[in-house]
């Protein structure tokens, strides 16, 4: 995977987009429109509302974090799973905190992390 760096960088590909593949999608689209909400969301915005209230935003993240923990089953745990990674986006992006941020720290993880024999 490519990620493009920098307030600079508009678009990467010839068509003066971000990819020659239409828009981003998934996690990385999320990322993205959190990044504009953050300065321009409109007031009555529920994303705004979060940045605005440290408590709240911390209060679903917990709250969604303990029902993932206690899914039963496959479906409820991607529903949990996607509030989590919601919410937490939410902070991430409020922080200044990109996926490709969290990707690296797992990266460090993975070679520093004893194994267990």
């Amino acid at each position: 995977m490519v990620t493009q760096h920098g307030d600079d960088v508009a678009a990467f590909c010839h068509l003066n987009t971000f990819t020659c593949w239409g828009e981003p999608h998934g996690l990385h689209h999320l990322e993205g429109t959190l990044k504009k909400q953050l300065n321009d969301a409109p007031d009555w915005s529920y994303t705004k509302h979060l940045f605005n209230d440290e408590q709240l935003l911390r209060d679903k993240l917990v709250e969604e974090a303990q029902e993932l923990s206690k899914a039963e089953n496959k479906q409820h745990a991607a529903e949990e799973f996607a509030g989590v990674l919601y919410f937490a986006m939410v902070n991430a992006a409020k922080m200044g905190v990109s996926i490709d941020d969290a990707a690296a720290e797992l990266d460090k993880w993975s070679r520093k992390v004893p194994r267990r024999k």
